[in-house]
């Protein structure tokens, strides 16, 4: 194991690193931040680049951590159903972006257009429900690093859940969302490389055979080696229903497509969903199963990834695996930051709380949620580590609490016929029903409601099922009785720069200077 000094040095020269590049480009490229440029990168992001931030923002920590933990559990079937499980809405997010690029091409948030699409109070609700997917996401971001760091480095967990995002959220301010482009194309080529060195130290140090046995002698009752694992069947429902919320909810997936330039919108989405897959299939594969086979051990399954490549290629292998997991952080962690910034200051400080706000105020309000949220979730990860919960409990569970918004959110860009009320409600009987079930079958199937039954398969199952049934039969069911029928033709003009209000409150100034 490596010294905990070793964690602390990561965390520096991570965090020094990017600063200092995110500072360097910005002095070179002699573009002014504003408020618009803080927000959308310009609105001129290519293909290329858009592809990369797609790849690296859907790599989280936790793909790297959970995808290996499904290997581990599953067999071969686990990281097939983690990493198809998690391309699907990537792949359908390409047309839903090309919707929003056509309708509302100069919107700041998806919570925006809500905002013009339907009444307020959906736009006050999907508020909630966006907010909640940005905290869910970054936790398990967080959680995913510092189990990493602890089990490589026996650095204090809880000290490791507050440090890390200090580390993305310094220079998230300086960037804004371009930094989160930035950081993200440095950890596609980070972890690609990382995993061709893993694939090749296990071929050439074990090889196949002696993996393929120890999965054989396993239990027939483990399912090893078979796509057939029912176990592996029911993780893959689960992360397909539970992943679509925190892409279709989740404001980093829409602010890269609102980056994007038009031509690369969706191409982008396509690229970036079938580059990505290889990801979490690999890292499974040759973190995960390899290691049933060769009969690593460990605590937590969770904790499986660092413990192999240790196994692997001893601190090599370790600091190997940090590097790559701390780029993953980096990225996911500012992309969430910008997310979650752009929701409070358009949706919430610039709708509601300060309407005139200029873009010199609206930037500085920026830097300063994205410096309060980056404190407030290293203090979330560390109460959730304290009262035990762990990475896959808040995996498996997002898809109840996020997913009921995104049957409602699609159909409101789509289709016409999407009434306010078919959407609120869907939204919010979609939850509120997924929750009593999950709770309900946890009690019914395992006799009580804690912590391990709420995370048992089954009672994850029937929860994530419910939601997406209940939200998707009132939204639709209401919208083909009600037949009510959206202009979309009347959102035009409806979304203004943040810089546009700077030029107006300037202009109306001289104005009244040279009148008086």
């Amino acid at each position: 194991m490596l010294s905990s000094s070793v964690g602390y040095m990561i965390l520096l020269i991570f965090g020094v690193f990017f600063t200092a590049v995110t500072v360097l480009i910005q002095r070179r490229q002699k573009v002014k931040m504003t408020a618009e440029q803080f927000s959308t990168a310009g609105r001129n992001v290519g293909v290329g680049l858009a592809s990369a931030s797609i790849i690296a923002a859907w790599t989280w920590a936790a793909t790297l951590m959970m995808s290996s933990s499904t290997g581990y559990q599953y067999g071969i079937s686990g990281p097939f159903w983690y990493a198809a499980g998690a391309t699907i809405q990537i792949l359908l997010f390409a047309i839903v972006a090309i919707h929003l690029k056509r309708k509302a091409p100069h919107a700041h948030t998806f919570l925006e257009f809500i905002g013009q699409r339907f009444d307020r109070k959906n736009h006050k609700l999907m508020l909630v429900f966006a907010l909640m997917t940005n905290i869910i996401v970054t936790s398990m971001v967080i959680l995913g690093g510092a189990i990493a760091l602890n089990q490589l480095t026996g650095m204090n967990i809880f000290i490791a859940a507050f440090l890390i995002p200090l580390t993305f959220t310094i220079y998230t301010m300086i960037g804004g969302l371009k930094a989160s482009f930035i950081a993200d194309y440095f950890n596609t080529v980070m972890i690609f490389a990382v995993l061709l060195i893993f694939a090749i130290a296990v071929h050439v140090k074990f090889g196949i055979t002696p993996i393929y046995e120890g999965l054989s002698a396993m239990p027939d009752t483990a399912q090893m080696l078979t796509m057939a694992s029912i176990p592996g069947l029911l993780f893959g429902m689960i992360n397909i229903i539970g992943n679509f919320g925190t892409v279709f909810v989740d404001q980093a997936y829409w602010q890269r497509a609102i980056a994007s330039t038009n031509s690369a919108a969706s191409k982008a989405y396509i690229y970036g969903g079938i580059a990505w897959f290889s990801i979490p299939f690999a890292v499974a594969m040759i973190l995960g199963v390899s290691a049933a086979g060769l009969g690593v051990s460990v605590s937590s399954p969770d904790a499986i990834a660092p413990a192999m490549a240790a196994y692997i290629l001893g601190d090599v292998g370790s600091i190997l695996f940090l590097a790559m997991l701390f780029m993953a952080v980096m990225s996911t962690g500012a992309a969430e930051l910008t997310a979650i910034t752009n929701i409070i200051v358009t949706d919430i400080y610039r709708k509601s709380i300060n309407p005139k706000a200029d873009g010199k105020t609206l930037l500085s309000m920026s830097r300063k949620v994205t410096l309060c949220f980056g404190l407030g979730m290293g203090l979330l990860s560390v109460l959730l580590f304290h009262i035990g919960i762990g990475l896959g409990f808040v995996y498996m569970a997002m898809g109840i609490f996020v997913s009921g918004a995104v049957i409602p959110v699609t159909l409101g860009l789509m289709w016409k016929k999407a009434t306010n009320t078919g959407a609120f409600y869907g939204a919010l009987c979609g939850m509120i029903s997924g929750l009593i079930v999950w709770n309900l079958s946890a009690f019914l199937m395992y006799g009580a409601i804690n912590v391990e039954t709420l995370g048992q398969l089954h009672s994850m199952l029937f929860g994530n099922v419910t939601v997406f049934l209940v939200s998707g039969v009132i939204s639709i069911g209401h919208g083909l009785i009600a037949s009510e029928e959206f202009d979309f033709d009347s959102l035009k003009d409806k979304f203004k720069s943040f810089d546009e209000s700077t030029t107006t409150v300037e202009g109306t100034e001289k104005v009244w200077m040279k009148s008086s």
